[in-house]
């Protein structure tokens, strides 16, 4: 019977240790414009991919099933690069958008633009702010 208690202790595992904390950075709260190319890659990874993944499968679970970084970035993301305006999403000439399904733009509108306002913490394209973060600071305009 002892020889069973040593055996059993034996293989019995060991006391866990208590681990070290991991340092996590923290993405400071400053407009997108501020970050260095490291923080905008994460704040894409764990904010703006996250949020953005269920409003676009929700609106075209299809054609968005694999939403990613290549969705807004195209194929540059294959070779790190992120530029944008995208020349690969669809390009906009406003003077006539009727080549567009008019869901799409209210969806755009609607949904996609002021979320990225938000996740970008840049102040919104207006008629008195044309700098501020718009439809073509995605799409290209024609």
């Amino acid at each position: 019977m002892r020889a069973a208690l040593l055996v059993v202790a034996a293989c019995a595992a060991p006391p866990s240790t208590p681990r070290e904390p991991v340092a996590v950075a923290v993405l400071p709260h400053v407009p997108f414009s501020k970050l260095d190319r490291d923080q905008r890659m994460q704040l894409m990874k764990e904010r703006v991919v996250p949020a953005m993944r269920p409003l676009f499968v929700g609106h075209d679970a299809t054609k968005f099933a694999s939403f990613g970084c290549e969705t807004c970035h195209g194929d540059g993301v294959k070779t790190g690069r992120f530029e944008m305006p995208n020349p690969q999403l669809p390009i906009l000439t406003f003077d006539d958008m009727s080549k567009f399904d008019r869901r799409d733009i209210e969806w755009m509108k609607a949904e996609v633009w002021p979320a990225m306002v938000k996740l970008v913490d840049e102040p919104a394209f207006s008629p008195d702010n044309p700098s501020g973060f718009g439809c073509a600071s995605c799409h290209v305009r024609n």
